[in-house]
């Protein structure tokens, strides 16, 4: 189900999980420029205090996103270098699916 950011935040009310949490339309919309623009998205202790997580798309042969890969840890175990890594294997399955990415 494709959600706009409007009907995500009727949906979910955009709770405080954490002091880290996004609460407004202003922030999410910052944030999901950043992961276009990127390729991968971050969760900094938004959900959970003490975890962090890392995610990037996997696109078919349409270009449709039909999945996202994640690595997750414990936020004074987690590395911001695995980013460049968890894209790549993200790439990588969206390759093996028939994506080719608009250059």
């Amino acid at each position: 189900m494709k959600y706009s950011k409007g009907v995500y935040i009727r949906v979910t009310g955009m709770p405080r999980l954490t002091p880290n949490s996004l609460t407004t339309a202003t922030e999410l919309a910052k944030e999901l420029d950043k992961v276009r623009r990127i390729g991968v998205a971050f969760d900094n202790e938004e959900i959970e205090p003490g975890l962090r997580c890392i995610a990037a798309p996997i696109r078919d042969d349409s270009g449709m996103l039909v999945a996202g890969l994640s690595v997750s840890a414990p936020a004074d175990r987690h590395k911001p270098e695995w980013a460049a890594l968890v894209r790549q294997a993200a790439d990588a399955i969206s390759a093996a699916l028939g994506y080719r990415a608009v250059q």
